[in-house]
């Protein structure tokens, strides 16, 4: 078997292999580079971004995975090296209203608006709630501000990190233990409302009725820091991180897959890529969703904690099924940037969904015309849409072949038939579509669940959810949604800035106890 001469073991600096070129493995390999690490990443794709992906065809420029991006702050952080400008790399526009809640019987709520625009929404829906959001959104300011601080941008590595002091007063802040549904019920009595400040953990892959309530924090983060759209499409900060890495230094290779994580003993010292390569490395860190990592590049006989079976048992978040369509002819102006439609029967589809694992009846979505904010992502007279619809992931019975043309027809019919675009259909000049199974297959995301793998319930979370320190094999590191701190954009660029201090202080520790 032939080494790559070039990614041999350097004596003059450390070296890191990086398996995946998303934006956990990019944000990893920027804070390595900027402290003299030899860093390079193997990416099968043609492109760096991961799940954060664009496709550009007839004109179209569509964002294939997030639309919104929140915490700006943790955003430019990242660009704000040396003397760099991070707007030259991430050109940011405040997206207001956030979006728009609409319910079928015409019922609308703007979110991410200023505290007396969004109280005096709730009065018109429910008089006695609008005097009590206040205190709702104070009360999630500080699960925000627990979890941020003493979870979040904490790394949980051994048992002393859960019994640290700092974790165990974070641990009492977060009771009672209650969903985010239950908390948000507390507070608010209009089941719209309860729907309205509840509904966002969907985005992590859970249902509110489970979701732990130390994550009902995101309408605060919202109304407090906005939510921003880039000038180009949210791929722009996947590109402009890829430039800032190989700006310090690093390399990406692309279209070339690892096959296996390199062991010698219990140590990794390397990967083994597609086209019959080893590579050598003092650390190898692995942006592929964990489970599918352990099950793909580990053999099963090196692992104790995350055999096969044992991933197998773990619970893992819902998916999403997309469609991106480009359209010509229509008037959108009644919408803004962003929309979340929801269902009739709001607990009916959460059933189908999570219990049931079956096709949404009745599909709540989130719809995204980005060709408000920046119309240079379609032709003249044309517009771009983004259709998310959360459904069960590939654990199920679904035969997504028959399936998807079914939930294509059923979610462009309800925009119709609620009159919110009347006949689309006949304006559609541009269409594909995402599954569960596409998920599962161009990204590597276990059982194709696509908001960050495993359920952030409470025993997989924290110190429960898998470290960034691999468990089993030595030198071998994780990072992205999979891992602590969990899903999301900004989360997942702080996963790479704890992996990489992680790997640094474990790498010069070493060095230390050797001499």
């Amino acid at each position: 078997m032939s080494q790559h001469p070039s990614l041999q073991k350097h004596r003059s600096s450390p070296s890191a292999i990086i398996v995946g070129a998303g934006l956990g493995g990019l944000a990893a390999g920027i804070h390595l580079a900027r402290h003299g690490w030899q860093v390079t990443i193997f990416e099968k794709n043609r492109h760096a971004g991961g799940r954060m992906n664009v496709l550009e065809e007839a004109g179209f420029r569509i964002d294939m995975g997030p639309t919104m991006l929140m915490m700006p702050e943790v955003l430019h952080e990242i660009f704000s090296i040396g003397d760099r400008d991070p707007h030259d790399y991430l050109p940011l526009t405040k997206l207001c209203p956030a979006y728009r809640i609409l319910w079928p019987d015409g019922t609308t709520l703007d979110m991410g608006v200023e505290m007396n625009c969004l109280v005096e929404q709730v009065r018109r829906i429910q008089a006695a709630d609008a005097a009590r959001v206040p205190a709702l959104l104070a009360a999630m300011k500080a699960k925000y501000e627990n979890a941020r601080y003493r979870f979040i941008e904490r790394s949980f590595n051994s048992p002393l990190d859960l019994l640290h002091p700092t974790t165990l007063v974070g641990l009492l802040k977060a009771l009672p233990l209650e969903s985010v549904y239950q908390m948000v019920s507390r507070y608010l009595t209009n089941e719209k409302l309860r729907q309205a400040f509840s509904f966002q953990t969907l985005y992590l892959g859970i249902s509110p009725y489970r979701c732990p309530s130390i994550y009902a924090l995101l309408p605060y983060v919202e109304m407090e820091f906005g939510v921003w759209f880039p000038i180009g499409g949210t791929y722009t900060l996947a590109r402009g991180l890829e430039r800032l890495f190989t700006e310090l230094g690093g390399q990406i290779r692309y279209c070339l897959p690892v096959d296996q994580i390199a062991i010698q003993g219990r140590a990794a010292k390397g990967v083994r890529t597609a086209d019959g390569c080893e590579h050598l490395a003092d650390i190898v860190v692995c942006n592929l969703d964990l489970p599918s990592a352990y099950q793909k590049l580990i053999p099963n006989a090196l692992r104790r904690k995350y055999s096969d079976g044992a991933l197998a048992q773990k619970d893992y978040g819902c998916s999403g099924f997309l469609l991106y369509l480009g359209v010509k002819g229509l008037s959108l102006t009644h919408l803004p940037h962003n929309s979340i439609v929801l269902s009739e029967n709001y607990n009916e589809v959460l059933d189908q969904i999570f219990i049931q694992r079956a096709l949404p009846t009745d599909p709540a979505m989130h719809l995204c015309v980005p060709t408000h904010t920046d119309p240079s992502l379609a032709p003249p007279d044309h517009h771009v849409l983004y259709i998310l619809v959360p459904c069960p992931n590939t654990q199920s019975n679904i035969c997504w072949e028959t399936a998807a043309p079914i939930l294509r027809d059923r979610t462009i019919g309800k925009l119709e038939r609620l009159g919110l675009i009347p006949n689309l259909h006949q304006h559609i000049v541009f269409e594909r579509w995402f599954t569960p199974v596409d998920f599962e297959k161009l990204y590597g995301c276990y059982a194709g669940a696509a908001y960050g793998g495993l359920t952030p319930t409470f025993f997989q979370s924290a110190y429960f959810r898998p470290h960034s320190r691999s468990e089993e094999i030595e030198n071998l590191y994780f990072v992205g949604a999979s891992t602590h701190p969990g899903g999301g954009v900004p989360i997942v660029l702080t996963s790479g800035k704890l992996t990489a201090e992680l790997i640094r202080k474990d790498y010069y520790r070493q060095i230390l106890r050797t001499n």
